[in-house]
């Protein structure tokens, strides 16, 4: 376990300059919840980081089929293993009491819980419906560098 960093002072954690033409090295950056040890990890999820433009790899811990945590994969090109503060940080939105965790559909002037195919189905019948009456230009998305259709 590498050591505490305090990432107000540092939000990017400890510097790691490096000379022209030499190597970036590695620093996997690890965050997991208080109480939460490397042992206590069930599974580590490969994934990549949506939450800014880098699209730093990092695997997401499970422990009791919740995320626990995050570490940064050393192997990556883009960031050596390094995490910034979203990366750290971003998925304890994921335990938000708040937090929509089925879909909702308007009915009339409210919005009531549904099952995903039924949302799906929703929303690709209003699609083809937008794309019928107004051509292509009625949809327009936006998107990241790092939202791979092929990985998502």
């Amino acid at each position: 376990m590498q050591p505490e960093v305090d990432r107000i002072a540092q939000p990017w954690g400890e510097r790691t300059p490096y000379d022209r033409g030499g190597t970036w090295s590695v620093r996997v950056d690890t965050y997991l919840e208080p109480g939460v040890t490397a042992d206590a990890v069930e599974r580590w999820v490969p994934t990549a980081s949506i939450l800014h433009s880098n699209g730093d790899a990092l695997d997401v811990a499970v422990a009791g089929d919740r995320i626990v945590g995050v570490r940064g994969r050393a192997g990556d090109r883009v960031n050596h293993g390094r995490l910034g503060p979203k990366d750290l940080f971003g998925w304890q939105a994921n335990h938000s009491r708040d937090r929509l965790s089925t879909p909702l559909v308007r009915s009339g002037d409210r919005l009531v819980p549904c099952d995903w195919d039924t949302a799906m189905e929703r929303i690709t019948d209003r699609t083809r419906e937008l794309l019928a009456d107004q051509g292509a230009d009625a949809l327009g998305f936006y998107t990241s560098g790092q939202l791979y259709l092929e990985e998502y």
